[in-house]
């Protein structure tokens, strides 16, 4: 496991498991990413084309396991993976697609991920939790969840049914879309580092993007190179932070020429998004206040502190990694570069 926490000299995976950790001892929580990070010079890109090293991942990945199982969205980041496998006609045995179980919400999977998995000819399935589920899972609570997956707790319970626990993983690449690029600048340097929320790390989860420097190293400077050609330097900060330049930020990256994917509304009138703000306007209102009740049990246990506004409904905090400088080869910590907090 290459993406992991520990607090108080102790190893975890969950995050709620973490953050009682911490809680209890008081003691800082460290977010862990892949050791070939730490040795990697980030400050030259690779040679190669974004779209060579990921056909190069592809056919790895393809020589190294059984099977090839790519969790689909409809979304441009698993579009453009599963675009990679079939342009170099590389095999791919399965796609997954995961439903919340609320029509309104899943317009992504339905209206983009399912025709155009039906396109392909490859074996699919779709997973999603029962009206039967929710109830269950928010009167019973966590006990029903395995070791991922715990950093959210919106509504929606699509993200358990992400959960690699009781799925096929012996010789099997389960090849998930993370993620993009995360930059700051700071005193006229870059870096770039991850937060846990956005990798939500889980055993035997790939990721195509990040698990590999190169990529990763190749994106940043594809973005960085954008950003200087076409943002002012107050601007620069936000770029991998706002909603409002996600456009901006997937078209530098080469995830698409034109935008035919819908983009993510994150900041939706105080909930986790618009598809969570369609779930709950679709869903039976018990199950809203079983939801309720479980995020106030969650506050109850560990505080708001923990939770993005306090409400466990917007996630919890991020943690970060390390920062890896782009401008100069150096490793910082978050208090090293925002000794006063974090800020973008």
């Amino acid at each position: 496991m290459s993406w992991y926490y520990t607090c108080n000299n102790k190893k975890f995976i969950n995050k709620i498991d973490v953050l009682r950790e911490h809680y209890n001892s008081k003691q800082a929580i460290k977010f862990h990413i892949p050791e070939t990070y730490d040795d990697y010079d980030f400050t030259t890109p690779p040679m190669e084309s974004l779209e060579e090293l990921c056909k190069q991942k592809a056919l790895r990945l393809r020589e190294s396991n059984d099977k090839i199982v790519i969790w689909y969205s409809g979304g441009c980041d698993s579009h453009y993976i599963l675009n990679i496998f079939l342009k170099n006609n590389i095999k791919v045995d399965k796609l997954i697609m995961v439903k919340s179980g609320f029509e309104q919400a899943d317009f992504e999977i339905d209206q983009y991920a399912i025709p155009f998995a039906k396109s392909t000819g490859i074996d699919f399935s779709i997973r999603q939790p029962d009206m039967a589920y929710y109830r269950d899972y928010y009167v019973n609570g966590e006990e029903m969840l395995g070791s991922a997956h715990n950093l959210w707790h919106h509504f929606r319970l699509n993200n358990h049914f992400e959960n690699l626990e009781h799925c096929e993983t012996d010789g099997v690449a389960n090849i998930f879309g993370k993620e993009k690029p995360k930059l700051c600048f700071i005193d006229g340097k870059w870096y770039t580092y991850f937060l846990d929320v956005d990798i939500t790390p889980q055993p035997h989860q790939l990721n195509f993007f990040c698990d590999d420097p190169n990529i990763h190293n190749k994106q940043c400077h594809m973005l960085i190179n954008n950003i200087e050609l076409m943002k002012n330097q107050r601007d620069y900060n936000k770029v991998t932070s706002f909603d409002e330049f996600q456009n901006f930020w997937n078209r530098s990256i080469g995830r698409y020429d034109k935008n035919i994917f819908p983009l993510k509304e994150l900041d939706f009138d105080n909930n986790f998004n618009n598809k969570d703000a369609l779930a709950i306007e679709q869903a039976p209102t018990h199950l809203v206040e079983y939801w309720l009740q479980h995020k106030n049990k969650l506050v109850e246990e560990l505080g708001k502190n923990v939770f993005n506004n306090g409400d466990p409904g917007l996630g919890t905090v991020g943690v970060f990694s390390k920062f890896y400088g782009i401008s100069e080869r150096s490793i910082k910590t978050v208090d090293d570069l925002f000794p006063n907090g974090y800020k973008t």
